[in-house]
């Protein structure tokens, strides 16, 4: 009886050893990117300038989606990011944001971010809609974030609102360990400040 006992245990964590390392496998071949190091699943940090002026510390938490079952590995969503973004102005008002979306390129090299408000229902005002761009392999992320007007349920863009055109956003890895605030104390207004 223990003997069997002991050959089922066996045998189990056998398999479980064999998914994790199909899943590996898998991931080197078709998801590099997943594997990366430096790590593109990460902390980010940078500040831009929408085009109506409005100044925005910006912190991104980027995470692999959750496979749809653990014990067995699977997925259908294995090369999805998924993350949250967090947005405070300059008099420290945040606004916060579930990040989703799909690396374009196995090395995960560019990338095309959606941005959903965690806030239900959202607030009228402008919203990030979008962060496009590039990962340079290493330490920053080189991105152009979109924005439109929400109003109730309804969002409108024109392309001559210059608050709906897509502004740079330079972004920087967070050193491991630390852990960026969200927001920094609010600042005095003063000149209009350039993204970096």
């Amino acid at each position: 009886m223990r003997k069997n006992k002991a050959v089922l245990i066996f045998l189990i964590v056998a398999a479980l050893f064999f998914l994790g390392a199909v899943r590996w496998a898998a991931d080197a071949v078709f998801f590099p990117w997943t594997h990366a190091d430096p790590p593109l699943l990460a902390q980010w940090s940078g500040r831009l300038t929408t085009g109506n002026g409005e100044r925005f510390e910006v912190t991104l938490d980027l995470r692999r989606a959750n496979f749809d079952d653990e014990l067995t590995n699977l997925c259908n969503k294995c090369g999805q990011i998924d993350g949250a973004a967090t947005m405070c102005d300059v008099k420290g008002r945040t606004k916060v944001y579930r990040i989703s979306g799909t690396p374009s390129d196995r090395q995960g090299r560019t990338l095309h971010l959606g941005a959903k408000p965690t806030q239900d229902p959202p607030a009228d005002g402008l919203e990030l809609d979008t962060l496009i761009g590039t990962w340079d392999g290493a330490d920053t992320l080189t991105l152009a974030a979109d924005f439109f007007w929400r109003q109730g349920v309804s969002g409108t863009s024109s392309s001559s609102d210059p608050a709906n055109r897509p502004v740079p956003l330079v972004m920087r890895r967070v050193a491991p360990g630390s852990s960026p605030l969200p927001c920094r104390q609010p600042q005095a207004p003063g000149p209009r400040a350039q993204s970096d």
